[in-house]
């Protein structure tokens, strides 16, 4: 084989990796959160979609602006991370709406209302959670906990969730007609910041309260 030859091979080969690189993590960007549902072809042709279109940009690099196969190859992969990202903030809520408006799909393909959650962009300010024994936990200001470890709060994929009581609320105190007591400040100068954790089958009903 000829020099020209095997450097064909080898820019050919690190081409087609680079793109499937650039495929999966434009496709982990844009379905973070919401991929557990997602079958082996839901997979599989989202990253040759996205891998398809991180093509244009490697080639452009390449062929247009003359760029080395190294510099290409970084701008790539940062061009597939923003269009996941671009997907998933803007190509997504107006691709559901137009289906909506055109009567085409009412539906969001998503498995759940729960994981519906994930995807909005919206800031939470309240989270309260009724478990199934009656008892009530509230976290009255999730901005305060921003900072705090896994914080503000945490909607796991599965229904469980972390958060940071800040008031809590018992059945027999419910029926009597009394408000949210305060409890122990979860973030202590000396010993740290206390967060809960609530198992999926625990939880009867989740209130979260955002700012549009």
């Amino acid at each position: 084989m000829t020099k020209e030859a095997v450097e064909l091979a080898l820019n050919q080969s690190w081409s087609t990796l680079l793109l499937v690189a650039c495929g999966y993590v434009a496709y982990y960007i844009a379905n973070v959160g919401i991929r557990d549902h997602h079958k082996l072809a839901d997979v599989t042709f989202s990253i040759l979609v996205f891998a398809f279109v991180s093509a244009f940009a490697f080639y452009f690099g390449r062929w247009v602006l003359n760029l080395s196969l190294v510099v290409s190859s970084g701008i790539t992969f940062l061009f597939a991370m923003a269009a996941g990202a671009s997907w998933r903030v803007l190509g997504r809520p107006r691709f559901e709406r137009m289906l909506r408006a055109s009567r085409i799909s009412h539906s969001d393909d998503l498995p759940s209302a729960w994981m519906a959650l994930h995807g909005e962009r919206c800031v939470a300010t309240q989270l309260v959670v009724q478990l199934k024994d009656g008892t009530w936990l509230m976290c009255d200001n999730l901005s305060r906990f921003q900072a705090s470890p896994n914080g503000p709060c945490v909607l796991g994929a599965k229904g469980d969730i972390l958060m940071y009581v800040t008031d809590k609320l018992t059945d027999k105190q419910s029926k009597r007609g009394v408000g949210f007591v305060p409890v122990a400040d979860p973030i202590d100068a000396s010993w740290g910041h206390e967060i809960t954790y609530i198992p999926a089958d625990q939880i009867a009903r989740v209130d979260l309260r955002r700012r549009i």
